[in-house]
């Protein structure tokens, strides 16, 4: 039988708030307000604050955005994680 990770929601897991770090980080960087980053992924402020508070859920195609709107290379910014295990 297979060992079974205990189940976390994304959420709380330290993984999802490592990548959510990283996206404030990259959001900072650039210079930009949650508001521009709103603007450019299609969110609105509150949103964008709602999810660097960990009280809504990022999707893969809402942090793609994220990223591209900051200049920065998805593939390289995702690829940091897949790296390493926390």
């Amino acid at each position: 039988m297979e060992s079974q990770k205990q189940s976390v929601s994304s959420i709380h897991d330290p993984e999802y708030h490592r990548i959510i770090d990283a996206l404030i980080s990259l959001r900072e960087k650039a210079k930009l307000s949650q508001k521009a980053v709103a603007h450019e992924i299609g969110l609105t402020q509150p949103d964008i604050s709602k999810i660097e508070r960990r009280e809504r859920r990022i999707d893969v195609l809402e942090a793609i955005r994220w990223v591209r709107a900051t200049n920065a290379d998805p593939a390289e910014f995702f690829a940091q994680f897949a790296r390493s295990e926390g």
